[in-house]
Parts: structure tokens; C-alpha cells; sequence
């Protein structure tokens, strides 16, 4: 399927903002996306550390509005009563607000990613990340409203410093997604969002400025894609309502939730 002069179920080495730009109004199902938390992050915890995160250590004013630019184009290329799913740092919290009340979107909730194990600190140590769902309209609400804590174990093998699990991002789609839409990210990362859109049979769209990440993502993608779905070959059904428990788990990277 063409957006504009992209085409889905491809990552592409652009600038998020400008390439959003060209594509056209209501044009995606479902928005899925972890911009940088201006934290200046790079991961300390391997023998081969990561490269510091682009845009994620600009001045306030430049990230707020790196933010509102791009929650004002999510919001313009969302459907109508549509779903959009950011994740967020806890510091920058108010930074997300202040870009997202910009627009028309409404904050419904602020759903917590809960880690398997903690980070480092003085004072605490984090172990969640939160996300803000946010509602374009009035969307249908899902057959069965998932937890707003969710835990799920952190990816092992990173090729990102901020890659997010699997089983969580499908999750998060099979819950928020109507089946056969498409989804976006502007921040691709890792492109873990185009793989778990692969697998819950959606397609999907994503941007990555940085050419290093935008490559790995790219190889991920396209490895995926040269197998066979397990949901194609068995025709299973990825939607199927989950049960309503305060806590929701998911497993290693690759598995599924459980409940």
C-alpha cells in the first residue's frame, strides 16, 4: 500500500517530521511510538556500548518542539476515532503534556511498563517506563479493557539502547489495532514496532534518522519477513480478547502475553 510516496511495511532513513508531512491526512490505523526522552541515554551495561540516542539531548525549547511538530502530524495522519500509544521518560512527562494538550488529541490514561529487573540510582531505582494513550475522537474501546500495569521482561540481546519487548508492542496492537490496519512510528529504533505489526498481521510504517539504527532495523525487518508467519500458515487468529486481570505479564522477547 502507498502513503504518499511511501510505501508500508518498509522502515525509511528520513527525518520523521518532514516525511510526515507528505503523507496523507487520516491515512494510518494505529500510532505506536517512542520518541527520544531528551535524556541524553546510552546504555552502560555492555562491553560494546551504544552511541548516544539523535535528538535526545536538545534544549527544552527545542524538544518541546520537536514534540508538538510531531504529535501535530501523528494527529493530522491518524484516522478518525483512532487510537495513538507513546512511550515517555518520567522526567519528561510534562514535556510530553504540554506538546500533546497542543493538539486535539485527549490523554485518556497512562499505562506502566513494568521491567523484570531495575536500573541504576542513589536515591531509587527505576523499573517502569510509562505511556500515555491517547484518543483521536471517539474510538470503539477494545472487546476487553488490557491492565494499565503491564509487566514484561526487557529485551536481552539489545541492538538498540531503548528497544522495547515484543510481547508487549503486540500486545498493545492486537488490543488497540484493528486487524489489517496500519501502523506507524516515526522513531523507529530498533524496528520492533514493524516486526511485532508483522506478526499480529498489520502493516506498518516507520521512520529512523539515525543510519546506523535505520540499517539494523532494515536487516530485522527484512529477516522477518523472508520467514513464513506462524499466523499465516495456521490462519490463527491474533485478536482473540485476553482476560481482565489487575496484572497483565508477558513473556521473553518473542513469546506471547499471558495473563
Amino acid at each position: 500500500m502507498m502513503l504518499g510516496n511511501y510505501e508500508t511495511n518498509n522502515i525509511y532513513n528520513d527525518d520523521c517530521i518532514t516525511a510526515t508531512r507528505t503523507l496523507p491526512g487520516e491515512c494510518v490505523d494505529f500510532i505506536l511510538t517512542d520518541p527520544p526522552y531528551n535524556i541524553n541515554f546510552s546504555s552502560q551495561h555492555r562491553q560494546e556500548k551504544f552511541e548516544v540516542i539523535l535528538n535526545d539531548n536538545l534544549s527544552d525549547e527545542e524538544f518541546d518542539q520537536l514534540l508538538t511538530d510531531y504529535f501535530t502530524e501523528c494527529y493530522r495522519i491518524l484516522k478518525n476515532d483512532s487510537f495513538a500509544i507513546t512511550f515517555m521518560g518520567w522526567s519528561t512527562i510534562p514535556a510530553f503534556e504540554r506538546a500533546i494538550k497542543k493538539t486535539p488529541f485527549e490523554i485518556k490514561s497512562m499505562p506502566i511498563w513494568v521491567k523484570n529487573n531495575f536500573g541504576l540510582g542513589y536515591y531509587t531505582r527505576p523499573q517502569y517506563e510509562p505511556m500515555y494513550l491517547l484518543l483521536k475522537g471517539k474510538p470503539t474501546p477494545p472487546n476487553v479493557a488490557i491492565s494499565d500495569v503491564i509487566h514484561c521482561a526487557k529485551v536481552q540481546d539489545l541492538i538498540h539502547s531503548c528497544q522495547k519487548p515484543l510481547p508487549l508492542l503486540i500486545k498493545l496492537i492486537n488490543t488497540f489495532c484493528p486487524r489489517g490496519g496500519v501502523v506507524f512510528d516515526g522513531f523507529g529504533g530498533s524496528g520492533s514496532t514493524g516486526v511485532a505489526a508483522l506478526d499480529t498481521q498489520r502493516e506498518f510504517l516507520m521512520f529512523e534518522l539515525d543510519k546506523t539504527h535505520f540499517k539494523s532495523a532494515q536487516k530485522r525487518i527484512k529477516d522477518k519477513q523472508s520467514k513464513p508467519s506462524i499466523f499465516d500458515m495456521f490462519d490463527i487468529e491474533t485478536t482473540k480478547p485476553e482476560q481482565n486481570t489487575f496484572f497483565d505479564d508477558c513473556g521473553e522477547d518473542g513469546g506471547v502475553c499471558n495473563n
